[in-house]
């Protein structure tokens, strides 16, 4: 295996050189903008307002992304590179976690290489990459493996260092992401796996684990008036459902069947290899099973492709184990094809957020002098909410609610105009729509390339069905066709996104 790992370790490289180059080649995106400009006031901010800058109402609370993100804006302002290589860096370190963590559940060096870099080419993770605010899921990962780490050496050793250490990186974890809360779970199963429930370094850690725990919740109900982050849907089906799609997205890539295909195969070869072995109670796949349900757990009822990121670990620790097998070869073989077509797909998807923020970048540059010129309210319309370029297997985000940001924060003075985003569009293609004016307003309806999104009142509904605003009025007919009367004033001005620019309608 000794030409494997060589193999795995120069692949490691480029695959880094390459995501690295690609990143700091986007813009910032969607909700980048607004969190970028709430971090940058400061450390007190972080650590007295949730995620969204709000006190006492509920949410998120994590202030371990928001430093991060403060720390970046005094290197370099808003500048988004600093922002996407430090993602690629603590990516990158998230897989090195991988390789520690399996050298510590005794897998082979080779085997845990190539899990790390199977990690690190996983197409399901290039939100959580390339994205900005996806570093709430790589700050999770990494403090939550580091604990993981951090308990295993101090069941075998016994150091005060590492249990302090892991107090530290358990407290991070659960202040990166609301997910964390899974961890004592997680140690439990590390317990179990090693069978020293009676041992005294084991309940003395996972006691510590908990007190921090505890201690993290009342400083979320001291900030918040919340113990818990988010709206969770309770719902024994959705998460089975969740469960179901999330064992089958983790290999996914833009051939939507091979995440199915890989861990069916998985399964066969692992029942082939072991036989009769297979029931022995906590051998090392139901161990590395357990950790992934329990790191998963807390997003079921509410799945998105990020929240596979911490998981996806513990998968790619199963795959490799399975797949990198010293006697049979030719699954060796078929495994580093494998890695090699995910390196070229998210390579691929990198590119895709590239274009994602031209799109982006140009759609601020041309309603820039509208936001400029207007004295009163500014009506836009087909604001770009997300991208599906052809041939990627996931939307990319570029605005939603974050124009009125993305506008004052490029914009060298204050505007005066107050940014009314009137409706949303999901792009698919070449995006063109039909106009018609109306004595209160004017209809709208999408030509080709893409369709009507909603992301406030008229979320989850199925026209025909109104949204009435404090500026006027939505009565959406289809996904691809509304009406839009405004209560114009003086001064006010009427902008529509089509094709990559903003075009003005009146006055």
């Amino acid at each position: 295996m000794s030409k494997g790992l060589t193999f795995f370790k120069l692949y490691a490289i480029a695959a880094f050189a390459i995501l690295t180059w690609i990143a700091s080649g986007i813009s910032l995106l969607d909700d980048d903008w607004g969190h970028l400009k709430l971090a940058s006031k400061g450390v007190v901010s972080a650590l007295t307002t949730g995620w969204e800058g709000l006190i006492g109402q509920g949410g998120y609370y994590r202030p371990a992304v928001v430093l991060s993100f403060y720390l970046d804006y005094l290197i370099g302002g808003y500048a988004p590179a600093i922002y996407h290589i430090h993602n690629i860096l603590i990516h990158a370190g998230c897989a090195y976690l991988v390789f520690l963590f399996a050298r510590c559940l005794s897998i082979d060096s080779s085997v845990a290489w190539g899990a790390a870099l199977l990690f690190f080419v996983l197409p399901i993770h290039t939100d959580s990459i390339f994205w900005i605010v996806g570093r709430t899921d790589l700050l999770c990962a990494l403090f939550y493996l580091s604990a993981l780490i951090l308990f295993v050496k101090y069941m075998q050793r016994g150091s005060t260092g590492a249990l302090l250490g892991l107090a530290a990186c358990s407290a991070l974890a659960f202040l990166s992401k609301e997910m964390a809360i899974s961890l004592p779970i997680a140690l439990a199963a590390l317990v179990a796996y090693r069978k020293a429930w009676k041992t005294v370094q084991a309940q003395r850690g996972l006691a510590v684990v908990c007190i921090v725990l505890l201690v993290y919740f009342g400083v979320r109900w001291v900030v918040l008036g919340s113990v818990l982050g988010g709206t969770p849907r309770v719902s024994i089906i959705d998460w089975a459902r969740d469960g179901v799609k999330a064992v089958a997205k983790f290999g996914m890539s833009d051939i939507w069947w091979l995440g199915i295909a890989l861990v069916v195969g998985s399964a066969g070869i692992f029942i082939y290899q072991h036989g009769r072995g297979i029931s022995q109670k906590f051998c090392r796949p139901f161990a590395l099973v357990f950790l992934l349900g329990a790191s998963l757990a807390p997003t079921l009822g509410h799945l998105h492709n990020w929240y596979l990121y911490l998981p996806s670990a513990f998968f790619c620790l199963g795959i490799s184990t399975i797949w990198l097998n010293k006697k049979q070869p030719i699954l060796c073989y078929l495994f580093a094809i494998l890695i090699l077509y995910y390196g070229v797909v998210i390579g691929r998807e990198g590119f895709f957020w590239r274009e994602a923020s031209q799109i982006s970048e140009n759609a601020i540059a041309n309603l820039m002098p509208h936001a400029r010129a207007t004295t009163g309210a500014l009506f836009v319309c087909n604001v770009p909410s997300a991208w599906t370029p052809s041939g990627a297997f996931s939307g990319k985000p570029l605005f939603a609610y974050a124009l009125q940001n993305a506008l004052a924060m490029r914009s060298p003075q204050s505007l005066q105009a107050e940014i009314a985003m009137v409706n949303h569009v999901w792009l698919t293609g070449d995006f063109a729509y039909r106009i018609h004016r109306t004595n209160t307003g004017f209809d709208l309806a999408i030509a080709k390339g893409g369709f009507f999104s909603f992301h406030s009142k008229g979320q989850g509904q199925t026209p025909p069905f109104a949204i009435d605003q404090m500026w006027g009025r939505v009565t959406v007919h289809a996904t691809d066709s509304l009406s839009i009367a405004l209560n114009m004033q003086p001064g006010d001005r009427v902008v529509i996104y089509n094709k990559g620019e903003f075009e003005k309608l009146w006055p």
